[in-house]
């Protein structure tokens, strides 16, 4: 399918979805949204720039959430972590410093550097709870990196 301009009835159903995602910035309001099909997934974009893409959820992508830096729940990882996780690794627990609360297991974990700089989005595989108990093991499934962008050919 051809990349295309969202209908205001689509622009207004995907705005819905980034602001309860906390994901909104004032910038979207005068942007022109652009969406493609790209195996089964809508992947949305702003002058050519992927900004997100939606399967059965919506994934913002790395650039989007470094620019409007949203209040959302994240967990930050060691330095060692960091390239492997670039790279498309899963988050393992032993590699987590810090935490947010309220992550549930199957909820999108972001993943930040020890800088505060987004890196990876994942699946949970373990919940915050789960994970304050024991480290052991893989924490989260790694969607969308650097190396790993579902949207690209």
């Amino acid at each position: 399918m051809a990349r295309h301009i969202l209908s205001k009835k689509d622009l207004k159903a995907f705005f819905e979805k980034l602001k309860d995602n906390n994901l909104w910035a004032d910038f979207f309001s005068n942007s022109v949204i652009e969406v493609e099909e790209h195996k089964g997934k809508k992947c949305y974009s702003i002058g050519g720039a992927f900004i997100a893409y939606e399967e059965d959820r919506l994934f913002p992508s790395l650039e989007l959430l470094n620019a409007i830096k949203p209040d959302i729940s994240s967990v930050t990882v060691d330095a060692g972590a960091v390239p492997h996780i670039m790279n498309g690794a899963k988050l393992f627990g032993k590699g987590i410093t810090a935490m947010g609360s309220g992550i549930k297991k199957g909820s999108l974990v972001y993943v930040k550097d020890p800088e505060g700089k987004f890196i990876a989005i994942g699946i949970a595989i373990k919940s915050s709870e789960d994970l304050g108990i024991s480290k052991e093991g893989a924490a989260a499934e790694i969607v969308m990196s650097p190396s790993k962008n579902p949207c690209s050919n």
